[in-house]
C-alpha cells in the first residue's frame, strides 16, 4: 500500500488531494494561494496529511501542477535573458527571428538574434554546411549577456545533429551556467513556430529553476522522500529534470489536469469538460479520457508556436468575476478579484460585486466567513438600483449564454455531449445547457484539477518526416515506437503499463514521397 499527493496551484486557490494506489480520494483541500507560491503548497499538503493520517513515510509520489510559467509569460516577469541561433543560410533569411512577437516581449528577448548557414531538406539532403567559425563568432558576441540559448535547425525534426554540434560549441564558448533549447526536442514540424518555442523555452528555463527548487525545498522541509513530477500540456508527468529543461510544456497544465481528473471522477471518457475557477471557465474536450490536442498553432503570450497543447476555449466568467449594472443592463467581467475574493468581495464586506456574491445571497453557495444572506441582498440592490430577483436573473441569463456559446464552440457535431462541471466555481454553471446531453456534477468536482494531477501518467512522443521513395515506411514508424517506448521507460513507467496514444503516418501533400511520422505512448509510474 503507498500513497499519491497531487497539488495544483490557480490563480485563486492552490488544491490538494491525498489518494491511494488505486486512486480513491482520502482527503482534499482547498487552500488560498499565497504571493510566495510555496506557502500556499505547503499548507495544502499540511493539511490533507492532517486529515487522512497517512504517516508522510507512505507517501510515494507528489504531483504538482503548477501555471508559475503561464504568469511568467503572460505578466513578463522573470524572463531569462536569451540568444537565439537559427542554422539556415542561405535559405531563411528572408523572415528575421522573432518577426512575430509582440513588441514588448520582442524588446525583452530579442537582443542577441543570430543567423548561419546550414540546415536540411526534408529529406535529408544538405542545405549548406555548418561553419564552426561563422557560429562560434556569433556565441563570443552573447557571452556573458546571456542566460540561455535557443539553437533552431531547418528541418531539425528529420536531422538534428546540426543543432546539437552547435549546443556542444556553446557549451564551450559560454559554459556550463547557460541552459540550452534545442528546438527539434520541443516544437513540431513547421520552422517559424518551432524556433517561436524555443526561444520560449529557453526565456522560462530560470522561472522553472526557481519553480522546481521551491518545490524540492519544500517536500524536504515536510520532511517527505516521495519522487516529485510535474504536469505537463498533455495530461501526463513530466520529471523535475525535465521541467527545467522544457518548462514551456507545463504551459496549460492546469487546464488539462482538469479535464483529466473530472473524466475520471465522472467516469465519462467523451465529453466537455468546463474547469470553472475563480477567474475564467475554461473548456475542453474529453477523447478517451485524454484532452483533445489543439490541431492548429497555439498562441501562447501572443506567440505563435507547434508544441503540443490541448483545445482550450476559455471564457472571463468565475467565481470572483465582477459584476457590473448599467440602465439595466448585466455585464459579466472579464476582469476578476480572483483570490482577493474574500478582501474585496460584498459578501465579505468590500465594495465590489462578483458572481460569488448573488450565490451566497441566493444560498446556492456557502463560504465561512461570508456576511448574513439579507446583508449581502441589500448591497446587492443597493449597487444595481434592482430588486435582487431582478438582478439575479439577469446574471443567470447572461452566465447561461456565455456557457452556451462556450460548448457550441468546443462542439464538432451536432448531436448532445455530455457536459462535466469541475472547479471550485462550478456551482454557477447552469443545470442544463443547450448543446449537452447532460450536465454531470461529479464528486469531488472542486478539486478535479489535483486529482487530475494526481492520477496522471507519463508519456513520451516523437514524430520525423520520413521519404518513402528512399526507406521503408513501416521499418521507420516501429524503429520511431522503439525509440519513443525507451525513452519511456527511462522516465520511470511500468513496461506492462505501456500504451499507444498515437501512431500515425501522415503524407505531406507538398512534398513526393515524404510522409509525417508520429508516435505517442503513455504508462503508470512503476508500483
Amino acid at each position: 500500500m503507498y500513497y499519491k499527493i497531487g497539488v495544483d496551484v490557480g490563480g485563486t486557490n492552490t488544491d490538494a488531494v491525498l489518494v491511494s494506489h488505486d486512486n480513491n480520494i482520502l482527503a482534499k483541500t482547498k487552500q488560498t494561494t499565497t504571493l510566495d507560491v510555496s506557502s500556499g503548497i505547503e499548507n495544502a499538503i499540511k493539511q490533507v496529511l492532517l486529515d487522512s493520517n497517512v504517516p508522510k513515510e507512505d507517501i510515494k509520489y507528489l504531483m504538482l501542477g503548477t501555471t508559475h510559467c503561464t504568469n511568467a509569460l503572460v505578466e513578463r516577469k522573470q524572463l531569462n535573458n536569451i540568444g537565439a541561433i537559427r542554422i539556415g543560410l542561405p535559405a531563411s533569411s528572408a523572415i528575421p527571428t522573432m518577426t512575430d512577437f509582440p513588441e514588448d516581449l520582442k524588446l525583452i528577448l530579442g537582443r542577441h538574434l543570430y543567423l548561419v548557414h546550414g540546415g536540411y531538406e526534408f529529406d535529408g539532403r544538405l542545405i549548406s554546411p555548418l561553419d564552426e567559425g561563422e557560429v562560434k563568432a556569433c556565441l563570443f558576441k552573447m557571452k556573458g549577456n546571456i542566460e540561455s540559448l535557443a539553437i533552431t535547425g531547418i528541418f531539425s525534426k528529420t536531422m538534428p545533429d546540426q543543432e546539437l554540434q552547435v549546443a556542444v560549441w556553446a557549451k564551450e564558448v559560454l559554459g556550463d551556467a547557460v541552459r540550452i533549447s534545442c528546438s527539434h526536442q520541443v516544437g513540431g514540424l513547421g520552422l517559424l513556430e518551432r524556433e517561436n518555442a524555443a526561444i520560449l523555452n529557453a526565456a522560462l528555463q530560470g522561472v522553472a529553476l526557481k519553480m522546481v527548487r521551491a518545490f524540492k525545498e519544500t517536500v524536504q522541509r515536510l520532511g517527505f522522500s516521495s519522487q516529485l513530477f510535474i504536469g505537463q500540456n498533455d495530461g501526463t508527468l513530466m520529471s523535475l529534470d525535465q521541467a527545467q529543461d522544457f518548462p514551456v510544456l507545463t504551459i496549460s497544465s492546469g487546464p488539462t489536469n482538469s479535464i483529466r481528473g473530472a473524466g475520471a471522477l465522472s467516469k465519462v471518457a467523451n465529453g466537455i469538460v468546463i474547469d470553472v475557477g475563480g477567474t475564467t471557465s475554461d473548456g475542453g474536450v474529453l477523447v478517451n479520457f485524454f484532452p483533445r490536442e489543439s490541431t492548429q498553432a497555439a498562441q501562447i503570450g501572443g506567440v505563435l508556436t507547434n508544441f503540443r497543447m490541448p483545445d482550450i476555449v476559455a471564457v472571463g466568467i468565475g467565481g470572483g468575476t465582477i459584476i457590473r449594472f448599467k440602465d439595466n443592463i448585466c455585464e459579466l467581467g472579464p476582469d476578476s478579484v480572483g483570490y482577493r475574493l474574500k478582501e474585496m468581495a460584498v459578501a465579505f464586506k468590500g465594495d465590489t460585486l462578483t458572481i460569488s456574491d448573488f450565490f451566497l445571497a441566493n444560498t446556492q453557495l456557502e463560504i465561512h466567513g461570508s456576511i448574513e444572506k439579507t446583508a449581502i441582498t441589500e448591497k446587492i440592490e443597493l449597487i444595481s438600483g434592482l430588486h435582487f430577483s431582478e438582478a439575479l436573473a439577469l446574471v443567470k441569463n447572461q452566465i447561461q449564454l456565455s456557457i452556451e456559446k462556450l460548448v457550441d464552440k468546443l462542439k464538432t457535431e451536432a448531436k448532445g455531449i455530455p457536459v462535466i462541471a469541475c472547479g471550485g466555481g462550478a456551482f454557477l454553471l447552469p443545470k442544463t445547457i443547450e448543446g449537452a446531453s447532460n450536465v454531470i456534477f461529479p464528486e469531488h468536482l472542486e478539486v478535479a484539477n489535483a486529482f487530475g494531477a494526481c492520477i496522471a501518467q507519463i508519456s513520451s512522443e516523437d514524430e520525423l518526416i520520413v521519404n518513402t521513395l528512399q526507406c521503408n515506411e513501416a521499418q521507420e514508424l516501429e524503429r520511431l515506437l522503439t525509440k519513443v517506448k525507451s525513452k519511456l521507460l527511462k522516465y520511470g513507467a511500468s513496461e506492462d503499463s505501456i500504451n499507444i496514444l498515437a501512431k500515425e503516418s501522415i503524407p505531406l501533400a507538398y512534398l513526393p514521397g515524404a510522409v509525417k511520422l508520429k508516435v505517442k505512448l503513455c504508462g503508470d509510474l512503476v508500483d
